[in-house]
């Protein structure tokens, strides 16, 4: 008897979690996960839905999220789906179409800013963003361009380091070199990172200024010496990419 009790108290908590389910109108997908992975489920549902409830802190949240996630990832699909279904408006457009990229779903992040790239938002910047990062996605370099031109045509005084970076790419991939190059020197003076100055180098490698590169990949790898420690761990990325440049380079 002694031995059966853990399995008999898990399940009555399971039944006591499926009803709190129903009480609340949480999401039904927690009833199938609470009924076949009890163990496991019944954690998720505490830690995802009930714990919040006694914390508000920031640092509690982003954790929730991340278990969130982890257990369903595809719950902010589903979240942002809804709100743009019940309100098709730009925010709503800009982030249902920034997490469907995330997600991979190009075509129809760009149904979804087709459909709100109307009326009064026809030119609206963010959205116009979002569009030519999905055409670069999807290897529609020309049209990336096009659409970066167009928003740079109507709101001249939008800034925006991620796209003048996604315009000097697309100029790139479009086999525009000179203007490439010109505005990957361009953004490379203000982009926070170096991920500009990395791409810059690859660029002069690649039309042929193979002492440039070098050159630039050197300073970059010096420049980022200087900085403080935390920006190195933020770069390091980028920072690792260019120091296999610059040994290729020479060997």
């Amino acid at each position: 008897m002694y031995r059966e009790m853990p399995v008999y108290i898990t399940y009555f908590i399971q039944i006591l979690l499926v009803i709190h389910v129903l009480k609340t109108g949480r999401n039904r997908y927690w009833i199938w996960l609470l009924l076949f992975i009890p163990l496991i489920g019944g954690i998720a549902y505490l830690v995802i839905e009930i714990l919040p409830e006694f914390s508000g802190s920031i640092r509690a949240q982003r954790a929730m999220r991340g278990v969130r996630e982890a257990v369903n990832p595809e719950a902010g699909l589903q979240k942002h789906a809804a709100a743009w279904e019940q309100s098709s408006n730009a925010d709503n457009a800009r982030r249902y179409a920034n997490v469907l990229m995330q997600h991979g779903q190009y075509s129809q992040a760009n149904e979804v800013l087709e459909q709100a790239l109307s009326g009064l938002f026809s030119t609206e910047p963010n959205l116009l963003l979002l569009k030519a990062r999905s055409r670069f996605e999807t290897g529609d370099n020309e049209g990336a361009v096009e659409v970066l031109e167009q928003l740079q045509e109507a709101s001249p005084e939008y800034r925006s380091a991620e796209g003048h970076l996604l315009y000097a790419r697309s100029l790139e991939a479009s086999n525009r070199m000179d203007k490439a190059l010109k505005e990957y020197r361009g953004v490379s003076l203000y982009f926070p990172g170096v991920e500009a100055r990395y791409r810059l180098g690859l660029a002069l490698h690649a039309s042929g200024g193979k002492q440039d590169a070098h050159d630039e990949f050197d300073q970059l790898i010096k420049d980022a010496g200087l900085a403080p420690v935390h920006f190195r761990k933020a770069q390091k990325k980028w920072l690792t990419l260019a120091r296999e440049q610059l040994k290729q380079m020479q060997d």
